[in-house]
């Protein structure tokens, strides 16, 4: 039977997104780390874990939190490809998105390895604006917040809530120098640190404020993976990237137990 020809508006074909893979049985949460590599890290967290398959950017597995169906999907890098991530994941019926990432500190009481609670992000990112009006505060799901919290602290992990500011590229876009013998603009952080930003990272406020306009259950782990005021990086980061997926997988199970979404 011939397939159905695609729609440019809506570009999807027989129930499939043009860019995720598309599990038989639909996980209602997902954990949502930028590299695709670290998908397969999930294996050391979640039971009977599969990789579904990869498109681009995108790879993406399954697997069960103590019965809990988890997916977890690479959003590659930045806003634009995190927003695809998560308009095709609403679309498919999923009911809860947590970011599982790194950012660099701003705040002087974070140190390498903490972990960071988004409440709210810092708006920054042109791509979120195009989900949340100017003005409009950008906040993570407070049952999503509570249950990251709680996580974290029956982990044992160090850290807090707070506010990352999302930026849309990886050099300028956050005061670091184009060339190994520039400058940089370390003002352009001191701007942000002014608006309240604990850290800055590149999808957290797209993955906060797609999740409220899409009616999805949204919030964010950050671990401090580098240390934009010390200038400090973590260079054993196996860990930390093994303790963001725990911290997500508890919580996505945490909301999904607590009731409808």
């Amino acid at each position: 039977m011939a397939l159905k020809e695609r729609s440019a508006i809506w570009p999807w074909r027989d129930g499939v997104p043009p860019h995720l893979p598309r599990p038989r049985t639909m996980p209602r949460a997902f954990l949502l780390p930028g590299d695709p590599a670290r998908v397969d890290r999930a294996a050391e967290v979640l039971d009977d874990f599969r990789i579904v398959g990869q498109n681009r950017e995108y790879r993406m597995g399954c697997g069960n939190w103590q019965g809990t169906l988890i997916g977890v999907c690479s959003t590659g890098i930045g806003g634009a490809s995190t927003e695809i991530a998560m308009v095709e994941l609403a679309a498919m019926g999923v009911d809860v998105t947590i970011r599982t990432g790194g950012m660099g500190a701003l705040a002087a009481d974070l140190s390498l390895g903490d972990f960071l609670i988004a409440d709210e992000a810092v708006r920054n990112s042109g791509v979120a604006s195009f989900y949340a009006g100017p003005g409009e505060r950008v906040r993570a799901a407070s049952s999503v917040v509570d249950a990251l919290e709680e996580a974290r602290k029956a982990l044992g992990l160090p850290g807090r809530t707070g506010k990352p500011a999302t930026a849309d590229g990886y050099y300028r876009a956050q005061g670091r120098p184009d060339r190994p013998d520039g400058a940089g603009n370390p003002s352009l952080l001191d701007a942000l640190a002014a608006k309240g930003a604990d850290g800055v990272e590149m999808e957290a406020e797209v993955v906060l404020a797609a999740g409220a306009a899409l009616g999805l259950k949204a919030g964010a782990v950050l671990a401090v993976h580098a240390h934009r005021r010390s200038d400090g990086w973590l260079e054993d980061y196996e860990k930390t990237q093994r303790d963001l997926l725990f911290i997500g997988a508890r919580a996505a199970a945490t909301v999904l137990a607590t009731g409808p979404v």
